[in-house]
C-alpha cells in the first residue's frame, strides 16, 4: 500500500496513476492498495510515520481516508469497496 497526499486542486486519475506504475515500476514494486490522505504524520526528521498505517490496514469500513485497489482487468486503480475488501479477506479474489 501506498499513502499519498494530493497537491491542493489536484484530482486522482486512477488510469493515469495505473499507467504511472506500469512504465515507471517493475511489477513488484506497483502498490496494489492507495489510500489518499489529506495530510501524512512525518516524524522529527521528515520520515513517514507508517506503524499507524500497518495497524490500521486496507478494511474500507475501518478507514475514512478514500481507498483504491489496483484492478488489473480495468487497467486501472478503482475505489475499495467493501465487496471487494470482502473478496480478498476470503481469499477470492488473487492478488
Amino acid at each position: 500500500m501506498a499513502a499519498v497526499r494530493l497537491k491542493d486542486g489536484a484530482a486522482f486519475d486512477g488510469a493515469e496513476l495505473y499507467a504511472f506504475t506500469r512504465d515507471a515500476l517493475p511489477g513488484y514494486a506497483a502498490p496494489r492498495f492507495l489510500r489518499i490522505q489529506d495530510s501524512l504524520e512525518v516524524t522529527g526528521t521528515f520520515k513517514q510515520c507508517k506503524s499507524n498505517l500497518v495497524k490500521e490496514g486496507f478494511d474500507p469500513g475501518a478507514i475514512r481516508d478514500p481507498l483504491f485497489f489496483r484492478d488489473d482487468s480495468r487497467k486501472s486503480y478503482v475505489p475499495l469497496t467493501a465487496d471487494t475488501f470482502a473478496a480478498i479477506r476470503d481469499m477470492k479474489l488473487n492478488l
